[in-house]
């Protein structure tokens, strides 16, 4: 079932297009993450489809009215501390005062910034004040929640709270918009992705692991792995990204010496 669909949707900015003519329909339910540079119109796509702004032609079509829930990737630091910014914001959604007081101590757990809830947000590093964001977008379950860049400046643990908060809305048939870099997050919870390449979306695939050229040399007649090659007076492996990771530590701590990383297609 359509939930959002573009006609025609162009954005300028100074005279730049930066959208061009989109046609697009969106379903409810659907996890849709934008890819690419940065200025290539994810944003923008992001904040036309929660009405934040305007096209400049064009229409958005809704099918009824929606939720929207959004998380900016910069959030401005206030004065009130997180707990009273939580509870205005759970207020306005119509949440009732028990329900907030109960939400706001359990995403604070999750997200473990409870011994910050009631300092000052100006005082609160960028990822702190994040997660305050995160929580606030979370606190209501929205019909259509849009990410940009969500998890800028967090922690590894927090991105995994993330992920599964993000994949139990999809199970409520949340539908997802969601501007990224990280691929990781990207897999883990989108089902369709696009980029935008001069002005218009197009579906994107990521490319298959980089496999590495690493030229090594024995400087302590260590034992030859049996993928190594002579190369001159030096050793070659090939490793692919994964591998390299966990392979060149060791062996640059049995000895080995660096002496060259290539990318293979580039070398």
């Amino acid at each position: 079932m359509e939930c959002i669909s573009l006609q025609n949707v162009s954005k300028k900015y100074n005279g730049k297009i930066v959208l061009n003519n989109l046609n697009k329909n969106f379903s409810q339910g659907q996890s849709v993450a934008f890819v690419g540079r940065n200025g290539c119109g994810k944003s923008t796509l992001l904040k036309i489809l929660s009405k934040l702004i305007a096209p400049t032609s064009g229409k958005v079509i809704y099918t009824k009215p929606f939720l929207f829930h959004y998380i900016p990737e910069k959030s401005f630091p206030l004065s009130l501390n997180s707990r009273q910014y939580l509870t205005h914001m759970g207020a306005l959604d119509g949440l009732e005062k028990h329900e907030i007081k109960s939400k706001i101590e359990c995403f604070a757990n999750d997200f473990f910034i409870t011994d910050l809830l009631d300092v000052p947000m100006k005082t609160l590093s960028k990822g702190t004040l994040q997660k305050v964001v995160v929580i606030q977008a979370l606190l209501k379950t929205p019909d259509i929640l849009l990410l940009d860049e969500p998890l800028s400046g967090q922690d590894s643990a927090s991105q995994k709270v993330f992920i599964h908060k993000i994949n139990q809305l999809r199970e409520k048939n949340v539908t997802i918009f969601m501007s990224c870099h990280e691929r990781h997050l990207v897999e883990a919870i989108a089902e369709k992705i696009y980029t935008i390449q001069n002005g218009s979306i197009v579906e994107y695939q990521y490319k298959t692991e980089n496999v590495y050229f690493v030229v090594l040399e024995n400087t302590n007649h260590l034992p030859i792995m049996n993928t190594m090659e002579k190369y001159g007076s030096y050793y070659s492996i090939k490793i692919n990204q994964k591998e390299c990771d966990k392979i060149l530590p060791k062996l640059l701590q049995q000895g080995w010496k660096l002496r060259g990383l290539y990318d293979e297609k580039n070398n």
